[in-house]
């Protein structure tokens, strides 16, 4: 039964294996002429990188990822100058896609912010201010006191559940330093382009 699973897991590992060829030969051809578009081939955005490729190869989406590595490794002087092109605007699509996600999420924020000024309703505020006084009540406790026997693992999930509530009460009403940075970041970039 041991070496039956073993040959299964063997046969397993080989087709895998097989299945990852294509577009590991295709990475490999890409990896000159459009690197971008190759580091996305490993990545959950493979299918549009393929279909980028086989639009500046073929002008189709259709083509299959080995005859797209042939093609490349056979590409002309203007392929290979639409290569570069179609990685930058793989590339360009990519930051435009990164800052429309940063704008619907600031808009998202900003429409919160606006519901609870509006609304002028307590129940955010009094809910923010019940977790980060349950935060630090159970943060108090548990260096103040000594825990039941066999409470430390309830006592620690319950700090970990109140640690993760009370930063999104903050990123609610502060808004995240993190989202900022790289909001600033992606408009830096945009404005040296």
């Amino acid at each position: 039964m041991a070496k039956q699973d073993k040959v299964t897991k063997d046969v397993a590992a080989g087709e895998a294996e097989a299945e990852g060829r294509p577009r590991g030969r295709l990475k490999r051809a890409v990896a000159a002429a459009a690197p971008k578009i190759a580091r996305e081939l490993g990545g959950p955005l493979a299918g549009a990188a393929v279909e980028a490729l086989s639009r500046a190869i073929f002008g189709s989406e259709a083509a299959d990822a080995d005859v797209i590595a042939e093609a490349v490794e056979n590409a002309t002087p203007e392929q290979l100058i639409a290569l570069k092109r179609a990685d930058h605007e793989f590339q360009t699509a990519l930051r435009q896609a990164a800052v429309e996600e940063q704008k619907v999420d600031a808009a998202d924020r900003a429409s919160a912010r606006d519901r609870q000024a509006k609304m002028d309703d307590w129940t955010p505020s009094v809910l923010g201010a019940l977790i980060i006084a349950g935060f630090f009540l159970t943060l108090g406790v548990m260096v103040a006191r000594r825990l039941p026997e066999g409470a430390e693992t309830e006592f620690s999930i319950m700090l970990g559940a109140l640690a993760t509530m009370t930063a999104a009460v903050v990123n609610y009403f502060f808004g995240s330093s993190a989202g900022s940075r790289e909001k600033t970041r992606l408009l830096s970039e945009k404005g040296k382009e």
